[in-house]
C-alpha cells in the first residue's frame, strides 16, 4: 500500500457583497466563496481549521486574485469568514491504520504464547525426565567419537532398560537418523541397537554422558521423552 497525503477544499460558505469589481469594475456582482481544509492519507482523515477563500465575479465568470482586493473587499472577507459555520476539528483514522497497529500486537502477543507454551512444555518434559522410568523412550541429538574424532551425528532413540544407584541403562533404536526426515516405530521390539551405561545425574539434566566423561564414546542431548 502507497502512503499518499491529499488535502481536500471544502466549501463551507458564501457570500455576495455590494463591492465594485476590481476587475471589471462592476458593482453587485462579487462573491466570496469560502472553504475548510481537510487532509486524508491512507490511514486517517483530518479536518483542520484551516479557512481560505476565493472571490468570484459572476460578470466576467472568473476568480479575483487577493493580490487586487480593496480594503473594503479585505473587511467583507474577515467579517464573513468570522460568521463561518465550520466543521469541528477532527482526527479520525480508517482500518488499515488499526490494521497497522492492531497486526503487530496480535504477532507479538501470539510470539509470546507460543514461547510461553514451549517453555512450559520444556518445564514439564524435563520434570518427566528426572523421574524417568524404565521402559520410557527418549530422543537424543546423538554423537560417537573415536579417539575424539566424531564418528557419527544425528538423531535416534533409546529405551530406559535399567536404572541402578546413579546408573542409567538405556539401548539404541536400531534407526539412526542423520537427515532429519526418518520416521521411527518406537515399538520395543526395535530398540535393538547397542546398550549404554549412562549417568543418572547427566540424563535428569537431559544429558547422555558415562560417568568417565574424557574417554567415554558417546554424548547425547535429550529432547524428547515418551512413555
Amino acid at each position: 500500500m502507497y502512503f499518499n497525503v491529499t488535502d481536500y477544499n471544502d466549501p463551507v460558505g458564501a457570500k455576495q457583497i455590494p463591492s465594485k469589481c476590481p476587475g471589471c469594475g462592476t458593482s453587485n456582482c462579487l462573491e466570496l466563496q469560502f472553504y475548510q481544509k481537510r487532509i486524508e492519507t491512507s490511514f486517517s482523515k483530518r479536518v483542520t481549521s484551516n479557512v481560505s477563500g476565493i472571490l468570484f465575479c459572476d460578470n466576467t465568470q472568473s476568480e479575483i486574485a487577493s493580490v487586487v482586493w480593496t480594503d473594503e473587499i479585505n473587511q467583507y472577507y474577515i467579517t464573513e469568514k468570522s460568521k463561518l459555520n465550520l466543521q469541528p476539528k477532527k482526527l479520525s483514522f480508517n482500518k488499515w491504520f488499526y490494521c497497522l497497529i492492531i497486526l503487530p500486537l496480535i504477532l507479538i502477543a501470539s510470539a509470546i504464547g507460543y514461547n510461553m507454551y514451549e517453555e512450559e512444555s520444556y518445564t514439564d518434559e524435563t520434570k518427566a525426565i528426572e523421574q524417568v522410568h524404565i521402559g520410557e523412550k527418549v530422543m537424543v541429538l546423538y554423537t560417537t567419537t573415536d579417539s575424539n574424532n566424531v564418528t557419527d551425528n544425528g538423531t535416534t532413540w533409546f529405551i530406559v532398560k535399567k536404572i541402578e544407584a546413579d546408573s542409567i541403562w538405556v539401548q539404541r533404536h536400531e534407526v539412526f537418523d542423520t537427515e532429519g526426515d526418518v520416521h521411527f516405530d518406537l515399538a520395543a521390539s526395535k530398540f535393538t541397537k547397542e546398550t549404554l551405561k549412562a549417568s543418572l545425574t547427566q540424563f535428569k539434566t537431559r544429558g547422555l554422558f558415562g560417568h568417565d566423561y574424557p574417554s567415554q564414546k558417546f554424548s547425547g542431548y535429550i529432547s524428547t521423552l515418551k512413555r
